[in-house]
């Protein structure tokens, strides 16, 4: 695997051709290594699918906008999103933790020109793109925005600059995290927006919900038969 890829590679070979650039956190959907919150419901292997599925639905909806850059944001082999992506270019997250990874993707954004920064996961792939150019908006007039998670995370995060401690002391992965960056960014005092919240796909019922809300396309549609087979199964 090529995690080790020096991603300022981003900083000498960036195409900017807009003032905004949308960040898409993505993994190679490797078994046991996504979507892990989801089992033992579902297998290692449905989980891998599942979140290829998620993954695939994320970009192609996010990344068909003529109004900001898309850069996807990789851990695992940089070849396998090329093969599947090459319309998107891409950058490897590195290592560290969550914060040490969105402050190293921030800053690199920032340095290639880009005066508006968001970050997106693959892990709500009904996003609406309306809600992405909200952020953009806001980021017009504040320092930072955020869509909230329905678990007490985030969806999304946008900053019009480089500010680092935002991203440090936070519990990633807690129902904390939000609270917590609010924190960040008032003893930053930095301007920041929140915007109307999304759900992630973290667990069995909101893996459920999506099932239910969009009942056409193939993310959902693998849901309900890994869904059909776990109650099968009871």
């Amino acid at each position: 695997m090529d995690n080790s890829e020096d991603s300022t590679k981003l900083s000498t070979g960036a195409t900017v051709r807009n003032a905004s650039v949308l960040l898409i956190f993505a993994k190679q959907p490797l078994a046991g290594q996504v979507k892990t919150r989801l089992t033992p419901d579902l297998t290692p292997c449905q989980a891998a699918t599942l979140y290829a599925f998620s993954l695939r639905q994320t970009i192609a909806a996010l990344s068909r906008d003529d109004d900001y850059d898309v850069v996807i944001c990789y851990s695992g082999e940089r070849s396998y999103f090329a093969e599947r992506y090459p319309q998107c270019q891409l950058v490897c997250q590195g290592q560290g933790d969550l914060g040490q990874r969105l402050k190293r993707m921030f800053h690199h954004a920032i340095q290639c020109g880009w005066q508006r920064v968001c970050v997106v996961g693959t892990d709500s792939p009904d996003l609406p793109r309306e809600r992405v150019l909200q952020a953009f908006k806001a980021l017009e007039d504040n320092d930072f925005v955020v869509v909230p998670a329905e678990d007490g995370g985030y969806v999304l995060a946008g900053a019009s600059d480089y500010y680092p401690t935002v991203f440090e002391q936070i519990d990633w992965s807690s129902e904390r995290v939000l609270e917590q960056t609010r924190t960040r960014l008032v003893s930053c005092q930095l301007r920041y927006h929140l915007l109307p919240p999304w759900e992630d796909i973290d667990d069995v019922g909101s893996l459920r919900r999506y099932a239910q809300r969009h009942a056409d396309n193939g993310c959902s549609r693998y849901a309900l038969r890994c869904l059909q087979g776990k109650r099968n199964l009871k």
